[in-house]
């Protein structure tokens, strides 16, 4: 298993293990938008410090355990505990509040997901709220691995736990309104996948990772970083919570603050109040080029513009003298207007002080691809990905 989880648009190993080279060892290395955890995990395997944020509680989730100890022989005795627990609940032993409280959670889980799979699920996920709640630390990480290998079976392309397709590229719909899809056999070699994945290597010392804006990170002490490696994500492009929350309903969360979460992300459409500035307008000119797009889409490319400008600028209070930025950024299409983010990522850069060091295009394999896109031009453009290097100016 090349992966622990799938996950949209992730950043490829290679880039990550590039970006830490030469290095001092036990530096620390942050990842302000962690996503799948590609650069924690490397940099905690590589014995370096490891710290990263998300808004999305699947990202934080998966960053966790991917890059995170724990006893493998633990996790296989609590899965067994847990598979014995479920087989012996009934369906009216079951209360989930986040679900049965909340009349828009209960629907949605009604539309995605076949009775058959309803009551199994509920029962996995009745038992590992019921273990968490006892839980010592080190075995919570135990119950996060087994939170992982649940959201595995539900986070496909092809057929899983929900009625759905393409949840894992963040696209999905539903194809039937019935499956024979058996949810306690799917989590029982998804455990064993998991635990194959964190076989072939686990960190010493694990990341620390933690929900948190890449805005606003108070935790993190000025000057205290010694290398930033992040990949901002696509504006407006890929809807990570969208496929995320048919996972994210059975591990405690309701349908109504997703929303929240999703609404505050970087990237996101919803219109928020803010204040351009003259930064923001050159960033977000940028972007742009010569494109003339409708009122609501430069509101939303100067929304993004405005989260960027904030993100380089907490980049620069945290990270060290002589410390290094390294962003990998992929360009996308908005009602057929070609939006540079990497374009906006560099002005973002000059206005905060960084000079730019190096910047590299690669090509994208089309398996790799995430983004529809139409029109030859615009196509070829979509399958390259840009890594940017900054340093202070």
């Amino acid at each position: 298993m090349k992966h622990i989880h799938p996950f949209p648009a992730r950043m490829a190993p290679e880039l990550a293990l590039a970006a830490l080279e030469g290095i001092r060892p036990g530096s620390c290395v942050l990842d302000p938008m962690a996503g799948s955890g590609t650069v924690l995990r490397q940099a905690a395997l590589a014995g370096h410090r490891a710290i990263g944020f998300d808004l999305d509680p699947l990202a934080v989730l998966v960053t966790g355990v991917s890059s995170r100890p724990v006893d493998l022989d633990a996790v296989e005795y609590l899965y067994d505990e847990i598979e014995d627990e479920v087989r012996a609940l009934r369906n009216d032993e079951i209360v989930l509040p986040w679900i049965d409280e909340s009349k828009e959670t209960s629907e949605f889980v009604r539309y995605w997901f076949g009775r058959k799979q309803q009551n199994a699920l509920r029962r996995i996920a009745f038992a590992l709220r019921r273990a968490e709640m006892t839980a010592t630390l080190s075995e919570r990480r135990q119950v996060d691995v087994l939170k992982v290998a649940l959201s595995r079976i539900i986070i496909t392309k092809e057929n899983g736990a929900s009625l759905a397709r393409d949840v894992s590229h963040s696209r999905p719909h539903r194809v039937c309104r019935t499956s024979d899809y058996d949810v306690i056999s799917g989590f029982r070699k998804s455990t064993q996948q998991v635990l194959e994945f964190l076989e072939d290597g686990m960190p010493a010392i694990g990341a620390r990772v933690t929900t948190g804006d890449a805005r606003e990170m108070k935790s993190i002490k000025d000057s205290s970083v010694d290398l930033v490696v992040t990949s901002p994500p696509y504006l407006n492009a890929i809807d990570y919570l969208r496929g995320h929350k048919l996972s994210l309903v059975w591990l405690g969360y309701r349908v109504e603050e997703l929303r929240q979460v999703r609404s505050n992300s970087i990237g996101a459409e919803k219109s928020i109040e803010f204040l351009p500035t003259n930064d923001t307008l050159t960033i977000e000119s940028s972007m742009l080029g010569l494109s003339e797009p409708t009122r609501r889409l430069r509101h939303i490319v100067s929304r993004f513009a405005f989260d960027i400008h904030r993100l380089l600028g907490e980049i620069r209070r945290v990270l060290s003298d002589g410390g290094k930025a390294v962003f990998v950024v992929g360009d996308n299409c908005l009602q057929n207007l070609f939006i540079s983010n990497s374009a906006g990522i560099r002005k973002a850069a000059e206005i905060n002080g960084f000079r730019l060091e190096s910047q590299e295009t690669r090509e994208l394999p089309l398996t790799s691809r995430y983004l529809p896109v139409t029109g030859a031009s615009l196509s070829k453009r979509m399958r390259l990905e840009t890594v940017l290097t900054f340093k202070f100016a």
